[in-house]
């Protein structure tokens, strides 16, 4: 029996899943440098949103990505982007000059800086 070209189809296949490899490689890089790209413009948008809400849009769109949601709560905005297909959720807090003055904290401070308001400012 004439063995003499099997180590050729062996190398081929050898290649083949080699270069499949670098494929799945390629593609599973791409996807992570998308994703990291969505969390960074949703961490941008987030600051933005908890600064000025009616900017996290425009904030989103010179990043090329869509603003999907914005919930504000208190001091706290959470946000939800799109860019490239991917969804990145990020969190910023924005607490105004003299926030802390409307702490309910024991003291035996006599200061008293008036009433504070039933929602935090901002």
């Amino acid at each position: 029996m004439d063995e003499r070209g099997s180590i050729s189809l062996l190398g081929v296949g050898i290649l083949a899943v080699i270069g499949m490899a670098a494929v799945l490689l390629g593609d599973l890089g791409a996807e992570a440098v998308r994703r990291a790209r969505a969390t960074a413009v949703a961490d941008v948008v987030a600051m933005a949103a908890a600064v000025d809400p009616l900017t996290a849009s425009k904030v989103a769109a010179a990043n090329r990505a869509t603003l999907v949601s914005s919930l504000k709560e208190g001091f706290q905005t959470e946000v939800v982007v799109r860019r490239d297909g991917t969804t990145a959720t990020a969190r910023a807090e924005f607490r105004p000059l003299g926030w802390w003055r409307c702490q309910s904290l024991p003291t035996s401070d006599p200061v008293h800086f008036g009433a504070c308001p039933l929602t935090p400012v901002g």
